[in-house]
């Protein structure tokens, strides 16, 4: 029996593997898994500010004046808040600005300074001129407030006085006009007390929101850059 040479084998074909059909490259792996989420948007910056055209009426008189302005934003010094004015028909008063996520700026509240005068209504609209185009527009601010009315210790400032309990019974026309008056000054009372609250619950909010101070006291003192009054952007003062 001859010797012969083994058969060669059939050739093993080449067969080419997909990335995609085998298992995923560590690499990529890792990399899908080392991702970090995206950061959040910037913040949104302010709208522009403009110089505003403020008038604040008396409701107790009926008269409306355009008082004298000063700006203050939240690097600004505040201490001149605190200083004291000798002149008896100087009024102060604190407008708060914020912006708003329409970029505009709107009304947060309002304060008067002065103990004989209180704000009632606060309002910051649009103003558009007749002759001018759609985009000429400019911001008018309206401040509505009532000044502490005098008691009169003999009655004469209340309309259609009492008569005295000896002069028989009181008429008809009195009542009404005591209770009309009743009425006029509870719905004044209500719109101070409310223009208050609303100051309040705002200082409250932005209070809360703050951090706490990490050492030091338990309120701890103002950072650099902020005032004791945040949020004042300018103050209002008009002549009684």
């Amino acid at each position: 029996m001859s010797e012969k040479d083994p058969e060669p084998s059939p050739p093993v074909p080449d067969t080419a593997v997909s990335p995609s059909t085998g298992l995923p490259d560590p690499e990529t792996r890792s990399t899908q898994h080392s991702a970090e989420p995206a950061p959040p948007p910037p913040p949104v910056p302010p709208p522009a500010f403009e110089p505003l055209f403020t008038l604040v009426t008396n409701a107790s008189t009926g008269a409306t004046m355009h008082p004298r302005v000063q700006y203050l934003f939240s690097d600004d010094d505040a201490s001149i808040l605190s200083h004291p004015n000798d002149d008896p028909n100087h009024r102060a008063m604190l407008v708060d600005l914020a912006p708003t996520e329409a970029s505009t700026w709107s009304v947060q509240w309002a304060s008067s300074l002065s103990p004989d005068f209180a704000i009632t209504a606060s309002q910051l609209s649009v103003q558009r001129s007749d002759d001018a185009s759609e985009g000429d527009t400019s911001m008018m601010l309206r401040l509505e407030g009532v000044e502490r009315e005098p008691l009169d210790a003999g009655g004469g400032s209340r309309p259609n006085s009492l008569p005295s309990s000896g002069s028989g019974a009181i008429g008809r026309e009195n009542v009404d006009a005591l209770a009309d008056e009743f009425k006029r000054r509870m719905g004044v009372l209500k719109k101070v007390v409310a223009e208050g609250e609303k100051r309040r619950d705002i200082l409250e909010r932005q209070a809360s929101s703050l951090p706490r101070p990490k050492t030091g006291d338990e309120y701890g003192s103002p950072r650099g850059g902020e005032s004791a009054m945040r949020g004042a952007p300018f103050e209002d003062e008009f002549p009684g």
